[in-house]
């Protein structure tokens, strides 16, 4: 694989992915890589997530950075805040929901971050890095509406829970 090809070809799917998105008139930015190490990042606000969340839930999606010319998978990886303010008071009891949530969940998971500060749906996918460029782009397309339909299906049950209801999960 020659990484800077790659790292191009990546932009591009991400550009073309961003514009779709403003297609559907959602709010997209792509955010350049802050260094080497780092993604290049598109930001999306997902104002119809959850039935009851009014404040919406920002995706991140993102090609992991290759390791080396050798790699031969690829990881593309959907991130959806749900929540960035936690009541650290109620951990325990997310962390029992989130755990219930996790074991039925086809794909994904749910999570807290590790000072317990906003709580996430995250879904990272590995691909061939020979994938062809449309194919790699339909593949994209299918990890970001996974993790939009997963993220909506539990994270107001996940909210409710964080301020205060107690939630049955039998």
């Amino acid at each position: 694989m020659d990484i800077e090809k790659t790292l191009g070809e990546r932009h591009e799917l991400l550009e073309r992915l961003r514009d779709s998105l403003q297609e559907e008139l959602l709010i997209a930015e792509l955010e350049e890589a802050e260094n080497e190490n780092s993604p290049e990042v598109l930001r999306v606000v997902f104002d119809e997530i959850g039935q009851d969340n009014e404040e919406g839930g920002l995706g991140e999606f993102f090609f992991v950075p290759p390791l080396s010319e050798e790699d031969t998978v690829q990881l593309f990886s959907a991130v959806i805040t749900i929540a960035d303010e936690i009541d650290k008071e109620r951990l325990p009891e997310l962390y029992r929901i989130m755990s219930f949530i996790n074991f039925r969940i086809p794909c994904g998971s749910f999570c807290i971050d590790e000072e317990g500060d906003y709580m996430l749906y995250r879904l990272t996918t590995p691909l061939p890095v020979n994938l062809e460029k449309d194919k790699l782009y339909d593949e994209m397309n299918i990890i970001v509406a996974n993790a939009f339909v997963s993220a909506d299906m539990y994270m107001d049950l996940l909210l409710r829970a964080n301020d205060g209801e107690d939630i049955s999960m039998e």
